[in-house]
């Protein structure tokens, strides 16, 4: 996919095997994106007698060049599923499952025009009204019946099974990793001395931050790179993107916004305040981060025993220590907080 001679003659071959009945297609541009962070991406511009189309193209990079391993196909899915339901996010239109005829496993995308919000928001444009917009979005997807989704997806057995797992997920990852840290043992011990209300599970993003997200022209986000879906707890999402937040602004969860945004997401979900507030967006900020420093400590170990060769494995590693920082300080802000709460119960 990184090699711009060959590629437009693959696209035009495998876009004919998809579409037969256009003819004459050309493959008239096609280049390289930047942006993937765990993935190949490439945009063509292809032209046939019945019109033109601007694909993006998402695949697999060659074995030892991944920061993380994810199913092409459980994305394939997932973003079919979905985009069929009335999310806004970019539709899969094709996939080419076994690599052959686009040298490795790729998704086909619909491209879009909306803009990419990180740069919308380093430039300047207005936020007004965005932490509305963020929780209009969540609320799109995390409203979606179970029974809807891939089977691909693991269906945990209830919440407290579910969340106790993911909280001794801190405890497995320390026992994984190369060297020890203390740190992920005690985040461990302090989330389940925490546990919040239960609330339903529901489909996950996994990954929800400002760099996958579009702003279109009306107002409203549009997401990107459903790689990590699951089902899990929906506030996940939300702690999660606070929390990268804190190293990629903007947070349209800070003090002036999470009030609003838990009051639109309660509204849309049907969740009531003692499950949805700005203490458990701060409380998911740090268990939601799990999935990603588990990856990240993974990449860095595959590095250590030579088994890649990615200095972006290495550098990744300073998100662990910055977040480090971040669960002392929330959880030790929280104290109080909690403490107060589970009085008045």
């Amino acid at each position: 996919m990184n090699n711009p001679d060959e590629m437009p003659a693959r696209i035009a071959a495998f876009l004919a095997e998809q579409e037969p009945e256009w003819r004459n297609i050309e493959v008239v541009a096609y280049e390289v994106m930047t942006g993937g962070y765990s993935r190949l991406l490439g945009k063509a511009h292809v032209r046939h007698d019945e019109g033109e189309e601007v694909l993006v193209l998402r695949g697999d990079p060659p074995p030892g060049r991944a920061l993380v391993d994810t199913d092409r196909a459980q994305e394939f899915e997932v973003i079919t599923t979905v985009s069929d339901h009335g999310v806004r996010t970019p539709r899969t239109r094709y996939f080419d499952d076994s690599g052959q005829h686009l040298g490795t496993r790729a998704l086909v995308i619909e491209y879009t025009a909306s803009e990419s919000f990180l740069p919308y928001a380093s430039s300047g444009g207005s936020l007004e009204g965005l932490n509305i917009k963020l929780a209009d979005a969540l609320a799109s997807y995390h409203h979606l019946p179970l029974a809807s989704l891939p089977t691909r997806l693991e269906r945990p057995a209830d919440w407290n099974t579910y969340i106790g797992h993911r909280i001794d997920e801190w405890r497995r990852t320390a026992d994984a990793h190369v060297e020890d840290l203390p740190i992920l043992r005690y985040v461990a011990a302090w989330l389940d001395a925490h546990r919040p209300p239960e609330v339903p599970l529901t489909l996950i993003h996994g990954d929800l931050q400002s760099a996958n997200l579009m702003l279109a022209a009306d107002g409203h986000f549009e997401i990107l790179d459903w790689e990590l879906a699951s089902i899990g707890d929906p506030r996940e999402d939300i702690g999660y993107f606070k929390a990268v937040a804190q190293i990629a602004p903007p947070d349209l969860l800070d003090d002036a916004g999470v009030m609003g945004f838990c009051e639109r997401y309660r509204e849309l979900t049907g969740l009531n305040e003692a499950q949805v507030n700005p203490v458990t967006v701060a409380y998911f900020l740090i268990l939601g981060v799990v999935g990603t420093v588990r990856r990240l400590l993974e990449g860095g170990a595959a590095y250590s025993r030579d088994e890649n060769t990615l200095l972006a494995s290495l550098f990744n590693l300073n998100s662990v220590v910055f977040g480090s920082g971040v669960w002392i300080g929330a959880s030790k802000q929280l104290e109080p907080i909690l403490a107060a709460m589970k009085g008045a119960m």
